[in-house]
């Protein structure tokens, strides 16, 4: 072997021990290529000072300050013979390359960035096109160099110059290195500085975008994506620990562990989330799967690292790095459980699975912080979200006890120490868990909600004890300290208002339900001061309104809903409350519509309740509505709109697969209120014909719900059969027969005594096919109110008449109604208002509309943002002047003749905010509530039949509710292995098992007293209060009769043969005698007092029984919260005073009576949601 051959072979061995690492071989190669190829000086000492720059990098991490002092002195005496190398090439070389690389090297090990940058090429991707541009092999090492180069340059540039320049710098080299090119480049050496190249190219880009915010571009963001993407799939990243924080390479330099570069990637996925920016996948197909799908391997990958190396505290620290990842994650949670995300993006287990793994990150990172309460807080909060409101209680318990904790001790110290929660933090908190408690918890938990309220009054007046105080805010003083932001006292006062609202509710004494009431309605005016910015929330309005209409104040409860309702605000223009939650959407704002439906129902104003829920119902069950969504990133997030329609005009059902189940509840109680409407406009027959699509909405709403069999499935968007042309059929027609009482309509009803009925108003169901949405447009004006009320079958039906059958006049009557509400919605609902030329119509050329373009967003039209579909428009009719339209000019606002009226509510065009995560349910739960809610709307179905006399089909309908309930208890029974848990309503707003129960045997009572079948409806009362001890109808009806016993009315047993005539051949005179359909309606005359001697008999002694039975059931069912304003209880009760002789009680509680039913809504104010006071 030649000299020659024998050098060619060492430097071979040089570059191989080099690229892979092995320097202790590189001292004995080196000697052995000195001595067989002394020419190569330039490479023996380029390899010479790169040794000495890993003999100084690794005893730099063993030794003392000085011996590196030391070392750095031996490596400045390398600087001049490396860069005497340099200066003497002329051309550029590998070996020149190499020296200037070394060079740059050791410059950046001495911590000299400027020096490390100045050395080397300016464009280091035009010197590797010169360096491989005569066809000369570049060996392995140059490589190497070739990418160190590129990282030393970015990371120098990056301290000197900022990330923009870095980046420009290391792209070039960045993507030469993310794909190799061969095997041969796979060298150790050059895995571990590629790896650097890619992450520090990786992290100044990340730091780019998340610098630049909402302006960064979208090709910015494309290769940040692809930064990463290419460093985490490198061989070096995908072949090592991810978690490890160390480097295995003994040339290890300045880079950042892989764990911040993980950190990073993470931190660029949380920025596009957070901020709503263009997300770039890795390949085709859905966004947001892949986005999610990058972020849980991430995630993972980061939480692994993090909680590898982090080590736990002490009693005194805090683990900040961890809690700092907590919030992160908890962030990011937030919004992926917004309603811009579906569960069909999530993959299996949907949204529940991503709570569950956030709950899972949440107790793992509990292992490593000592009492943290901000883990505690999260965890109150994804435990709320997923419905586990135990334990989220018991984490809410824990949190206050800790910050209880450490105020004590900070005040036995005299000084503030760093574990004291922060005030505003805290008092969110509280606010939040009143809200929880009192939206989702029943009676049984309403004690809770009160302690939670005192603890959060105490926590603001202890606030405000060094300040002094500010002067009477509503009646409630109200503390001045700077600590606490607007939005958290508003949201405080409002938080406090709900819980003493929810406890007059359930509170059984009696003597201080009036004190809360007004401490309530002081709290929530409190948390509407327009000092704080609050004072349109539509939270706290909603609340405020209950409470006004539920201690009768009208006037007051409409003036805040129409307010709220037609402000810009709430239209989308800029309205928050503390938890930055929108409250744009339609399906949102249903309880506030329903509210004042009943508020005007109360004042007897049916014709506009019913427009309003009609419309409302137009809009939200058309299925292209949104839940309160924002737009901001629909570039990106392409599944937000859905189709309310498929391709054969069916309804698609999906459209309720992720709406929130307070939302379902909260539309079909706004459609019963709308078939009690046209019961009391039209009669029950009438409100008969609506019936079936009540039932069809209830398929649609929960048409994913699964407990539907499969052979049912087919049935869900009809549950009934169609009626039958030929009358008024039930919905159970086809099943059962029916003999129809003959009963008298007014005509101006429409309904004839052949039951045929003139073509019928466009009902909800034939309007929610087409998706229009009609208007809804609530002004300051005053409209006049009804001239002429409706009488007899137009008239409510009230709960106590007089003798004659006459309703008694209104005592207290309020003058007045709101403004125009509701606008006539098409040309049919016009056509048929030209039938009652008494009435007065709008003008149809009345127009108030202002120019969009010019005008600021919140003076826009709230259908601003609207498209401009013909399917949204209708015409309006003709100008009402003699001449013709098409030579007269458009109105103000409109650009064609005739003008076309929009019938579209308002968008909700608040775009950007962050929604709050709303509360996911078990399937288990879903189905109990929703076979319960079932249940009441075949009772309620039942309740129409019985009043409009077709008693069979009532008992259908009641066999469907029976069949619902017993449904209910079998899921229950597969849950709970106790029979405490059928009378236990749990969390959720849901009834128990047991309640249904009594609700299905009251119904049934009522259905045969109606029958003159009083001893079997008395059976079924007791049978339903054997299940619910405190039902309302169930006690009433059996007390009524008890007192027609004690009247001599009905026997004291029941006699074998009945002597009761059949229903059929009864007259109305004979029912009006002797029977009281609900114990209120009939008028009552105090019967002759038996004689003295007959005192001592056992039917007398019965007969008494029988009324202080009666009494004592109505006393106590009276001092209960949930009766508290029900007038046909406190009727019942009257009547039982009257017959014991106390006569002065008696008046009292009629005049009662007659305060509770003047100011009375057509349903109870209960039913506008089951989340009590909480929108």
């Amino acid at each position: 072997m030649t000299v020659i051959t024998k050098a060619r072979r060492y430097i071979e061995l040089l570059d191989t021990a080099r690229c892979n690492g092995n320097w202790h071989e590189v001292p004995d190669i080196l000697r052995k290529i000195s001595k067989h190829a002394p020419t190569e000086k330039a490479l023996l000492l380029v390899a010479e000072t790169e040794l000495q720059i890993v003999n100084h990098v690794k005893k730099r991490s063993e030794s003392t300050t000085s011996s590196a002092a030391q070392d750095s002195e031996h490596l400045l005496g390398r600087i001049s013979p490396v860069l005497s190398v340099i200066e003497e090439g002329a051309d550029v070389t590998q070996n020149t390359f190499q020296a200037q690389v070394c060079l740059s090297w050791l410059h950046w090990e001495l911590s000299e960035p400027e020096s490390a940058a100045s050395y080397l090429p300016q464009d280091l991707h035009n010197v590797v096109s010169l360096l491989s541009g005569n066809g000369e092999v570049l060996s392995p090492w140059t490589e190497v160099c070739i990418v160190k180069a590129g990282y030393l340059k970015g990371a120098a540039l990056e301290s000197l110059s900022g990330v923009e320049v870095a980046v420009e710098a290391m792209k070039p080299l960045a993507a030469r290195v993310s794909i190799p090119t061969s095997n041969a480049l796979l060298t150790p050496q050059y895995l571990f500085w590629s790896e650097r190249l890619l992450a520090k190219t990786a992290g100044c880009t990340g730091k780019i975008v998340t610098a630049q915010g909402s302006q960064v571009t979208e090709s910015t963001i494309e290769f940040a994506l692809q930064s990463f993407r290419a460093w985490a799939s490198h061989c070096e990243v995908k072949q090592g620990d991810p978690a490890s924080t160390t480097d295995s390479s003994d040339a290890s330099a300045k880079s950042g562990p892989k764990a911040s570069t993980w950190r990073a990637y993470y931190d660029l996925l949380s920025h596009i989330l957070q901020k709503r920016l263009p997300y770039i996948p890795s390949s085709e197909g859905p966004k947001q799967a892949q986005l999610v799908s990058e972020f849980r391997r991430v995630e993972t990958i980061c939480e692994n690292a993090l909680l590898r190396n982090a080590k736990f505290p002490k009693a005194s620290s805090s683990n900040h790095e961890v809690e700092l990842w907590v919030e992160q994650v908890v962030r990011n949670w937030q919004i992926l459980c917004g309603p811009e995300w579906q569960d069909a993006d999530f993959g299996k287990g949907g949204r529940d699975a991503l709570s569950r793994n956030v709950l899972d990150i949440l107790y793992r990172a509990a292992t490593k912080t000592f009492h943290s309460t901000l883990i505690l807080r999260r965890l109150f909060q994804v435990h709320s979200a997923l419905a586990e409101f135990d334990l989220a209680m018991r984490a809410l318990e824990t949190y206050i006890h800790l910050v209880d904790t450490a105020k004590a001790r900070a005040k036995q110290a005299g000084k503030p120490t760093k574990e004291i929660e922060d005030v505003n933090t805290f008092v969110r908190t509280l606010s939040d868990g009143i809200l929880l408690v009192c939206c989702f918890g029943t009676y049984q938990r309403a004690e809770k909600a009160k302690q939670l309220t005192n603890l959060l009054e105490h926590a603001l007046t202890s606030e405000g004890d060094d300040k002094c105080p500010s002067p009477q805010l509503n009646g409630m003083s109200s503390p001045k300290n700077n600590e606490l932001l607007p939005v958290t006292l508003a949201g405080a006062y409002r938080a406090i208002g709900i819980g003493l609202a929810n406890w007059s509710r359930w509170t059984a004494e009696t003597e201080t339900r009036r004190d809360l009431q007004n401490s309530a309605i002081s709290s929530l005016e409190a948390s509407l001061a327009e000092e704080l910015g609050q004072d349109m929330n539509p939270a706290s309005i909603f609340a405020l309104s209950l409470m006004l209409a539920e201690t009768r104040d009208l006037g007051g409860a409409i003036d805040r809903v129409r307010l709220a309702l037609s402000s810009a605000d709430v239209m989308g223009h800029g309205l928050l409350n503390s938890d930055q939650i929108s409250y744009t959407g339609e399906r949102d704002l249903v309880p506030l519509w329903h509210l004042l439906a009943l508020l005007l129902t109360a004042r007897e104003e049916f014709e506009t309740a019913n427009h309003i829920c009609e419309a409302v119902l137009d809009t939200v069950m058309a299925g292209d509505t949104h839940d309160g969504k924002t737009h901001s990133g629909e570039q990106h997030h392409e599944k937000y709109s859905h189709p309310s329609t498929d391709a054969g005009g069916k309804h698609n059902d999906t459209v309720f697969e992720d709406t929130e189940l307070r939302k379902k509840e909260s539309m079909l109680e706004l459609r019963m209120t709308q078939l009690s409407l046209i019961e009391v406009l039209h009669g029950p027959e009438a409100a008969i014909n609506h019936a079936e699509e009540l039932l069809g909405h209830f398929g649609r709403v929960f048409a994913n719900i699964g407990f539907l069999e499969p052979d049912q499935k087919q049935k869900a968007e009809h549950l009934a059969p169609p009626r039958s042309s030929g009358g008024v059929r039930s919905i159970r027609g086809s099943l059962f027969g029916r003999k129809r009482v003959q009963r008298d309509f007014d005509h101006e009803s429409g309904f004839g005594m052949d039951g045929s009925s003139p073509p019928r108003d466009r009902s909800v169901s034939d309007c929610s096919v087409d998706g229009s949405k009609p208007p809804i447009q609530v002004t300051d004006e005053n409209m006049i109110g009804f001239k002429e009320r409706p009488q007899t079958a137009m008239t409510r039906s009230s709960s106590f008449r007089l003798k004659d059958g006459r309703q008694p006049q209104k005592l207290h009557r309020r003058e007045g109604s709101i403004g125009k509400a509701i606008r006539h919605r098409s040309l049919e609902r016009h056509s048929k208002s030209q039938l009652h030329p008494h009435k007065p119509q709008p003008d149809p050329t009345e127009a108030k509309v202002q120019d969009v373009s010019t005008s600021p967003p919140y003076m826009q039209s709230p259908t601003a943002k609207h498209n401009g579909s013909v399917s949204a428009r209708q015409s309006l009719p003709p100008v009402a002047h003699n001449t013709k339209y098409t030579k007269e000019p458009p109105p103000i606002g409109h650009r064609q003749q005739p003008p076309l009226q929009d019938i579209r509510l308002p968008t909700a065009g608040r775009h950007g905010i962050q929604a709050k995560t709303s509360t996911r349910f078990s399937k288990d739960h879903i189905q109990r509530q929703a076979l319960g809610l079932l249940t009441k709307i075949w009772l309620f179905v039942a309740g129409l039949y019985r009043r409009a006399g077709l008693f069979e089909d009532a008992l259908g309908s009641w066999n469907e509710a029976k069949q619902q309930a017993q449904r209910v208890e079998e899921l229950v029974a597969k849950q709970e292995s106790s029979a405490k848990a059928f009378a236990d309503p749990g969390w959720g707003g849901a009834k128990s098992s047991d309640e249904l129960w009594a609700d299905v045997y009251a119904e049934r009572g009522y259905i045969s007293q109606a029958q003159s079948q009083p001893f079997e409806a008395m059976e079924q009362f007791e049978e339903a209060l054997i299940y619910f001890p405190d039902h309302i109808r169930a006690t009433v009806g059996l007390a009524n009769l008890l007192l027609d016993i004690w009247e001599q009315k009905l026997p004291t047993e029941k006699p074998e043969v009945s002597s009761l005539p059949d229903v059929s051949s009864l007259s109305l005179s004979t029912l009006d005698v002797s029977l009281h359909g609900n114990g209120m309606a009939k008028g009552t005359s105090k019967p002759a007092p038996p004689p003295l001697d007959d005192k001592d008999s056992p039917e007398y002694l019965d007969r008494l029984a029988a009324r202080d039975r009666a009494y004592g059931l109505l006393s106590a069912l009276t001092k209960l919260g949930t009766a508290w304003d029900d007038s046909e209880a406190w009727f019942a009760l009257a009547r039982a005073y009257e017959h014991s002789g106390q006569i002065q009680k008696a008046k009292d509680v009629l005049w009662w009576c007659i305060d509770l039913e003047d100011r009375r809504p057509v349903r109870h104010w209960w039913n506008v949601g089951s989340g009590g006071y909480v929108l």
